[in-house]
């Protein structure tokens, strides 16, 4: 294991850090070099969405500053880095990528993955795909439907697993704030948030057509899949103020 101090680029978007990162190979080579050293840590997608929801959330916001490893998650925070740091070299790292890059690594390298979150037969599938199509060593499971009275239960079966990679699939500001607790008991894993990521992988859940996800336009894509989502939408047109305005 290694906590090695972060060496890579890093920059500040409204007063939240985050990590820029030139390719997903080198963030999954710093993440995961070889079997023996996996950076222990909190992994947390940015975005537009959870910086504007840490403004009124002290605990995210807290969480957001207290030293976990904050990427580019969403094409906004990419366009605010390169606005604010014109020399910066920064690629947006997509949390489902992410997440697949490093269970494939964790698969090849018998890194111990323990899964929480999602729904009962999502977990189940989700596990079956990890070990057959990358052998990914899954040493435990929880969906995401336990109540506050078993959180601490399901920490210890974390540690007592010993996991080396723990992912967390339960929407956001939760599963943050999930990880924060987690992490707190076991710091000796890596932490990853992956929101609705398991749904995506066995096929439930379709993403945009890779030419939308290159051109930023994802978000415009699930708004037409699902327009229920435009009143969450129409919350970020603060963030594009800040961005316009160069409040960054």
């Amino acid at each position: 294991m290694s906590n090695r101090p972060i060496t890579l680029p890093s920059f500040t978007i409204r007063q939240i850090p985050v990590y820029g990162f030139p390719s997903m190979q080198a963030f999954t080579d710093f993440l995961l070099p070889d079997g023996l050293r996996v950076h222990t840590g909190r992994l947390i997608a940015l975005n537009a969405e959870k910086i504007l929801t840490a403004e009124h959330n002290a605990l995210l916001h807290q969480i957001l500053t207290s030293g976990g490893i904050n990427y580019p998650d969403g094409i906004s925070i990419v366009r605010s880095i390169r606005k604010k740091y014109p020399d910066s070299q920064v690629t947006r790292i997509a949390g489902a990528d992410l997440w697949q890059s490093l269970m494939q690594r964790a698969g090849a390298l018998s890194v111990p993955v323990y899964l929480v979150g999602s729904q009962p037969d999502v977990l189940v599938q989700t596990t079956h795909k990890l070990k057959q199509q990358w052998q990914v060593p899954v040493v435990g499971q929880q969906d995401g439907y336990f109540t506050e009275a078993e959180v601490e239960s399901l920490i210890q079966r974390i540690k007592a697993s010993q996991a080396k990679v723990v992912t967390v699939a339960m929407g956001s500001p939760r599963q943050e704030l999930f990880i924060q607790r987690c992490y707190e008991k076991y710091p000796d894993a890596l932490y990853m948030g992956v929101g609705g990521t398991y749904d995506v992988f066995i096929g439930k859940v379709k993403r945009a057509p890779l030419l939308w996800q290159k051109l930023g336009l994802e978000w415009l894509y699930r708004l037409i899949k699902q327009p229920s989502r435009l009143k969450r939408q129409l919350k970020l047109l603060k963030y594009q103020g800040y961005h316009w305005r160069g409040e960054l």
